[in-house]
């Protein structure tokens, strides 16, 4: 039988949520999440993307530490043909649903605030760390703490209530503004439903990275532009 890379040590039916093995895990994780969104504040449009860079390749780091990811198993998923592919496609698309659905409510209100940084590129270290931390890290970071960590399937009940938590503390890494908070609940949702009905992180990972590289992408290449003045 072929192994089930959504099976994990923090989401699983044997009740591992009430051991204190989960809670020595999820604890550190949750603290930096704070400590994150304290000093968010502290920095201005050029030095952010580097708090940000921090923070994403913390997250990354810890879970690899702890195993709840491997570059080895996404390979090896990535392989599994189209009961991989399928869900993958239909993540991605979804989210994709959810952005434009975010961008019409903001267009709804085009004076309000919706809390979203906006990262100022001035140098190369700039774009680097732009390019990191919006295709490369987060689908490391962002689904293996809010998708795998936070996700439980003891019961409905705890169910419900993680992914709700997990939803809500996704939309607060991007913005704790009403606006903002609510367009990254929706990109969150197709993310939560895959992983619900799969439990394998890496099709969440995968779609995550393949939208962050069509939506974000574009914007990298722009901004290199502008900076070496290529055109």
């Amino acid at each position: 039988m072929d192994k089930d890379y959504g099976d994990d040590s923090f989401a699983t039916g044997d009740n591992s949520i009430k051991t204190k093995r989960y809670w020595i895990k999820l604890l550190p994780a949750v603290i930096w999440y704070i400590v994150f969104l304290v000093f968010s504040d502290l920095f201005d449009k050029y030095t952010i993307v580097y708090w940000n860079l921090i923070f994403y390749l913390g997250l990354a780091v810890y879970f690899f530490v702890w195993r709840e990811w491997r570059f080895s198993e996404w390979r090896m998923a990535l392989k599994k043909g189209k009961t991989f592919w399928i869900p993958v496609l239909l993540t991605a698309f979804g989210m994709a649903v959810m952005f434009g659905v975010g961008i019409g409510i903001t267009m709804l209100f085009p004076n309000i605030d919706d809390g979203m940084g906006v990262y100022g590129i001035s140098n190369l270290g700039n774009l680097l760390a732009f390019a990191a931390v919006t295709i490369i890290l987060p689908p490391l970071a962002e689904e293996a703490f809010f998708r795998k960590a936070i996700t439980a399937f003891d019961s409905k009940a705890v169910l419900s209530i993680s992914v709700i938590l997990s939803i809500f503390l996704y939309a607060g890494e991007h913005s704790l503004l009403p606006l903002g908070f609510l367009q990254a609940c929706l990109w969150a949702v197709p993310l939560s439903v895959a992983y619900i009905k799969t439990r394998n992180i890496y099709v969440c990972m995968t779609a995550h990275f393949l939208c962050n590289f069509v939506m974000n992408g574009s914007s990298v290449v722009v901004s290199a532009v502008r900076l070496f003045h290529l055109a």
